[in-house]
C-alpha cells in the first residue's frame, strides 16, 4: 500500500515513554474508506481505558482483547502499550488490514496483532475476555452485523466496550435493540470515564453476555 496521503496522529497515554503514533487517511484518498481515519470516539474510548488503567481497576495481564472496526488501531495499540501483558487483536475488513499492520510496526507493540474479520461472516478461533468497539452503529448498515458479529464472538465472561458519536437518536436506539437480545448492557457514566478526554456527544457502554 502507498502511504504518501496518509499523516501520522499521535495521543499521549500515561505510563508511556513515546505516544502511540498512527498513520491516518484522513483526505481518503488511499481508498480505504472511512476507518482509516481517526475518530473522536475512539479517543475517548482510548482514555476511558488509560483511566481504568491507572486508578488500578484494569488489569489485563495474560488475557485477549479483539477491537471490532480497529481501524487505524488506535485503541487497541494504546491499550496494548499499557497492558503490554495482554494480547490485543485488531481486526477490520482486507483494505484496512495493511493500515494496521504498519501502524503496529510504528509503535513497536509485540503483544498486539493483526485479523482480517469481516461482521457478515467472519468469527474467530479464541473466546475474547474483552472487546473494543468504537464508532461502530454511524451507519444503519452496520447494526445488524455488528450485533451479529458480536454474538458469534463474545463468550460468557467477554467484557465488551463500545464507544460511539451519538448522531441520529432513533438510529442507535435500533441498534441497541438488536444487542439486547443476547446481551445486557449501561451507560459508563461520565463521571466514570477520563476527567478531560469526554464529550457530552459520546457515550460509552459496558455489555456482556445473558
Amino acid at each position: 500500500m502507498n502511504f504518501e496521503s496518509f499523516i501520522q496522529y499521535e495521543l499521549e497515554i500515561a505510563g508511556g515513554d513515546q505516544p502511540v503514533t498512527v498513520l491516518q487517511d484522513a483526505s481518503g484518498n488511499a481508498g480505504c474508506g472511512v476507518g482509516a481515519t481517526v475518530w473522536d470516539a475512539g479517543l475517548v474510548l482510548a482514555k476511558y481505558l488509560e483511566w481504568q488503567t491507572i486508578n488500578g481497576s484494569l488489569d489485563l495481564s495474560n488475557k485477549t482483547v479483539l477491537e471490532l472496526g480497529a481501524g487505524t488501531g488506535i485503541v487497541g495499540l494504546a491499550l496494548a502499550k499499557m497492558q503490554p501483558k495482554s494480547t490485543v487483536v485488531l481486526t477490520d475488513k482486507e483494505e484496512l488490514i495493511p493500515v494496521l499492520q504498519r501502524n503496529i510496526e510504528l509503535n513497536n507493540a509485540p503483544n498486539a496483532k493483526v485479523q482480517r474479520l469481516d461482521w457478515n461472516t467472519d468469527s474467530t478461533d479464541f473466546e475474547p475476555d474483552v472487546i473494543l468497539v468504537s464508532d461502530g452503529i454511524f451507519a444503519s448498515d452496520l447494526h445488524q452485523p455488528l450485533a451479529d458479529v458480536l454474538h458469534r464472538v463474545a463468550g460468557a465472561k467477554t467484557r465488551v466496550l463500545l464507544a460511539y458519536e451519538s448522531r441520529v437518536f432513533s438510529d442507535e436506539v435500533n441498534f441497541f435493540a438488536l444487542w439486547s437480545q443476547y446481551f445486557t448492557f449501561h451507560d459508563i457514566k461520565p463521571a466514570d470515564q477520563h476527567p478531560v478526554m469526554r464529550s457530552e456527544d459520546i457515550f460509552v457502554f459496558e455489555g456482556r453476555r445473558k
